[in-house]
């Protein structure tokens, strides 16, 4: 790895709070401190899951800190334990704009500025800071925000937000320096916006592979405890609409009685959690229970004490294009994966034969697919496990990403000069 570079990051979502989002970030910048880099992160003021700003962070604009040898410039925003998609605006909206007058003053001018989505609107905010203190930007793009915004129907394919909010895409992305993108659909969707391939990277999600793996440890919660004979089936990570969580409920339902010592064990927060719980008291799920987000340092343990972890997403052909990053911890643990999903992230779980794949969105066919893995002998479902960590180790190790990225950054930040054009030479 080449070290010596300033690099600034910003990002809406950053420790104490967890998520696929955190851990990206983190990973990725303490391995860039410990290559020589220097890593300053501009973030919001923590707010997940619970939707209030946290204890100590209340009641300030901005507020500086160190973590893990990095300074941290964190600035306030709406925050709501309420759900809405106006609520979500009205939080993203004020964070772009406090991180922008946050970048602006307290932001020593870095070599290459990062701004990651989601959401969309650090983008924003990272171009108004690039071009003011002309640094070189790279968006980091890990969901085609406006893309699911039309693809699950909240905005009409052609309204007029919609094409206002594309056109405002397709000018972040022309003025960047360069884009990272974590899956090669995206990297064609980009591609299809009017990027140069050139000027697009592919560095996706992936693990640490010394932090996520089989552990003889407690589990995390009382849910988890294992009676005699039990068969767990788990999910770890948000309650949204992307992730389809209402087949999950659907097929406890139908094994409730046909098999009854399958349990189902949910555990996470986010928009659609009450709803998830509304549906299972409607069909009457005794052998499904619903817990609290866990802990990032607990995590390993939630996927080491299930007999399965499952993956799912709702059947929208957009969000086919995404790989839950959950895939790769997963597959760390040698947990069989059951993922309800299409696209790269079925490819990758099919490529590793590491557990079993079924359409998204279809309950019948999660319900007979948990009980294939139920079925199979224990030395089928280690195996499959081993896979899984052996592909993940060799494909999608976070040391090999982060030194991936960092040779990108490097590039932005010391563009090569352009050539020289010869002139023509004509025959005497």
């Amino acid at each position: 790895m080449m070290g010596g570079l300033k690099i600034g990051y910003l990002v809406q979502q950053f420790p104490p709070e967890v998520g696929a989002g955190p851990a990206r970030v983190t990973e990725m910048a303490l391995r860039w401190r410990d290559a020589g880099a220097e890593v300053v992160v501009v973030t919001a003021m923590p707010n997940r899951p619970e939707g209030r700003i946290h204890p100590r962070y209340r009641g300030k604009l901005f507020l500086t800190e160190e973590w893990e040898g990095m300074r941290v410039h964190r600035s306030w925003l709406y925050a709501s334990p309420r759900h809405g998609f106006a609520r979500t605006i009205a939080n993203n909206a004020t964070f772009m704009a406090t991180a922008a007058l946050s970048a602006l003053m307290r932001l020593e001018r870095p070599d290459v500025l990062i701004a990651s989505s989601p959401p969309f609107f650090p983008h924003v905010a990272g171009a108004a800071v690039s071009r003011m203190r002309r640094i070189p930007l790279v968006l980091e793009i890990r969901d085609l925000w406006p893309d699911y915004l039309v693809g699950m129907g909240v905005l009409k394919d052609d309204g007029m937000a919609s094409r206002a909010l594309f056109a405002l895409e397709r000018r972040l992305l022309r003025g960047a320096a360069h884009t990272v993108v974590v899956t090669e659909s995206f990297r064609q969707r980009v591609i299809e916006k009017g990027v140069a391939p050139e000027r697009i990277d592919v560095i996706p999600n992936g693990v640490d592979t010394a932090l996520y793996h089989p552990a003889d440890e407690a589990p995390p919660m009382e849910a988890l405890a294992r009676a005699p004979g039990e068969f767990l089936v788990g999910y770890l990570g948000n309650f949204g609409a992307g992730q389809g969580l209402a087949a999950v409920v659907e097929a406890a339902a139908r094994l409730a009685e046909r098999a009854p010592e399958v349990r189902f064990v949910l555990a996470g927060d986010g928009p659609d959690r009450e709803r998830v719980l509304a549906r299972a008291a409607e069909l009457g799920t005794p052998n499904l229970t619903v817990g609290p987000a866990i802990p990032k340092e607990r995590t390993r343990a939630f996927y080491n004490a299930c007999d399965v972890c499952l993956v799912p997403l709702a059947p929208y052909p957009i969000l086919q294009e995404t790989v839950p990053s959950k895939i790769f911890e997963v597959m760390a643990c040698e947990r069989p994966v059951l993922a309800a999903l299409g696209g790269e992230g079925a490819c990758i779980v099919r490529c590793a034969e590491a557990g079993l794949v079924v359409p998204p969105g279809d309950p019948d066919a999660l319900a007979e697919a948990v009980l294939r893995l139920r079925d199979a002998p224990a030395e089928e479902r280690a195996a499959m496990g081993r896979r899984g960590r052996l592909h993940v180790a060799e494909h999608f190790s976070r040391d090999t990403l982060a030194a991936r990225y960092l040779e990108i950054l490097e590039r932005a930040a010391n563009p090569a000069p352009p050539r020289p054009l010869r002139a023509a030479v004509r025959p005497a």
